[in-house]
């Protein structure tokens, strides 16, 4: 990892851990909701992610907010993909497979929050199977490092930025689901 890039992750976890304080005063019942139903990641990472774009306090129902953490994981996925592959450029020989292959698994992803966008307008169950299947691009990016026998920790950092708006995604497109036609 360059300089560069260590400084820019290094902002962003401090950005992301000075707010985690003021987080929970902040919160809406809508976040409360979903990050209460979001499995395998802690409450308030869950929080801080939701409550990380000022547009969070304005949304009242929960379709809103499952567009917004879309948009979220767009951005999060996105930057991922741009991240790994400019990795991938300057890599090594040893590791342009694996770092290319990730490349392809997160982009997989990204078109996966893509998808569930459009589908969200017509059909939230399939929006929230488009989100599940984002989660392979990790698994896949992952299952590829280990088989090389290799750990590349600012990937796996991305992969596990992209897993956590995997999961959150799946509970607001699945509460949407629920409450398809209704504000909650």
């Amino acid at each position: 990892m360059e300089w560069h890039d260590m400084k820019k992750s290094l902002l962003l976890l401090g950005i992301i851990f000075s707010s985690a304080s003021t987080v929970s005063s902040a919160e809406t019942s809508l976040v409360r909701q979903v990050c209460g139903n979001t499995s395998s990641i802690p409450y308030n990472e869950c929080v801080v992610a939701l409550n990380g774009d000022f547009r969070t306090k304005k949304i009242r129902d929960i379709r809103a907010l499952t567009f917004l953490s879309l948009d979220l994981a767009m951005a999060n996925s996105s930057e991922a993909v741009g991240f790994v592959g400019g990795m991938a450029v300057k890599a090594p020989a040893g590791l342009k497979r694996v770092l290319k292959f990730c490349y392809d698994s997160l982009y997989s992803s990204n078109r996966n929050f893509h998808s569930a966008v459009g589908d969200l307008m017509v059909d939230p169950m399939v929006a929230n199977y488009d989100v599940l299947i984002a989660m392979d691009g990790v698994r896949n990016c992952r299952y590829q490092m280990e088989t090389a026998n290799v750990s590349i920790p600012a990937v796996n950092q991305r992969c596990n930025n992209v897993e956590l708006f995997v999961r959150i995604c799946y509970t607001t497109t699945n509460l949407a689901k629920k409450f398809s036609g209704k504000a909650i």
